[in-house]
């Protein structure tokens, strides 16, 4: 039987051999790009030195082969570096996530053909805008003497607020600005899933005296409900995966406001500028970050496919 399976696809793959030559140049890219520097994670155990390089570089002896894995741990600060890095990602979750899915479903529910397609490439256009044309927007929002706001709190008899010495309000602006840049970008998977409910499905509802309100939940929602679990499933694997990029144009290295948004990434953005021996540490945390991303996606696939919906294995 393994015989017959193993001569069946062998004859399948010289039939079709045009496609897998055509997954070759793909295949290299993922190699060279993807997993090729995976071999960098020894350092995780290594005392890095760049004259010696990786290979050439000691393991880790004191006080055993997890010595950079402990020393992050226990470094000053690192639970606080996970406490904001996991309320950013749980933020986004809440908010960003299911921003994407409303916008689809309402642009999904425009009938002026011109008007749709003008909403949805408004929406799409901040995220090819830059974090750091970002940055100088809310610069122009936030700054103490000149920003938008604190001209309007003076306007209205109101204090100005100092907001980049005032960490209190930084996670919200954080997930704010995603939302506003991302939300549109993510729509479009959504409404992809929306164009494939076949229009037998609103017609029998509008029969059965469904509103627009009911068909988006009983036919609309239903209908993207694999697209919305896979989208899921990612975004939860992305709570400990922080957007250093975001935090870095927005926050720099203004340590005012660190108590609320410094988050792994920027602290192994500080570790690499700093001296060779705590690059073993950071790609320590690295490693860690990746397994703990493995594991939250694995978990989350798990209980998409018991709620009954299809999982991405």
């Amino acid at each position: 039987m393994k015989k017959v399976i193993a001569k069946n696809t062998l004859r399948k793959a010289l039939k079709d051999y045009q496609l897998y030559l055509m997954f070759i140049p793909g295949f290299i890219v993922l190699a060279v790009f993807a997993y090729y520097p995976m071999y960098g994670l020894i350092l995780s155990f290594k005392s890095y030195s760049p004259v010696k390089g990786i290979t050439g570089s000691p393991w880790v002896s004191d006080p055993n082969i997890w010595g950079n894995f402990q020393n992050a741990v226990l470094s000053y600060g690192f639970l606080r570096l996970v406490r904001n890095t996991l309320l950013l990602g749980l933020l986004k979750i809440i908010f960003a996530f299911p921003s994407s899915i409303i916008l689809a479903l309402l642009i999904n529910e425009l009938r002026v053909g011109v008007f749709k397609k003008t909403i949805q490439t408004i929406s799409y256009l901040p995220y090819f805008i830059s974090w750091v044309i970002v940055a100088s927007i809310m610069y122009l929002f936030l700054a103490s003497d000149v920003g938008f706001f604190n001209k309007a709190f003076i306007a209205l008899g109101m204090e100005p607020v100092r907001w980049y010495i005032s960490p209190q309000y930084w996670r919200a602006i954080l997930t704010v600005t995603t939302i506003w840049k991302n939300t549109g970008w993510g729509t479009i998977i959504f409404l992809a899933g929306l164009t494939s409910i076949s229009p037998e499905l609103y017609e029998a509802a509008r029969c059965d005296g469904a509103g627009r309100w009911r068909q988006t939940i009983h036919v609309s929602i239903p209908g993207i409900m694999p697209v919305i679990a896979m989208s899921f499933i990612l975004s939860v694997s992305g709570i400990v995966k922080d957007d250093f990029e975001q935090v870095y144009a927005l926050v720099g290295m203004n340590s005012e406001l660190w108590k609320t948004v410094d988050v792994i990434g920027s602290w192994m953005y500080r570790g690499l500028r700093g001296p060779f021996r705590a690059w073993g540490e950071v790609t320590a945390v690295g490693l860690v970050q990746s397994i703990v991303s493995f594991v939250l996606m694995v978990g989350a696939n798990a209980a998409v496919k018991r709620s009954g919906n299809k999982g991405i294995w």
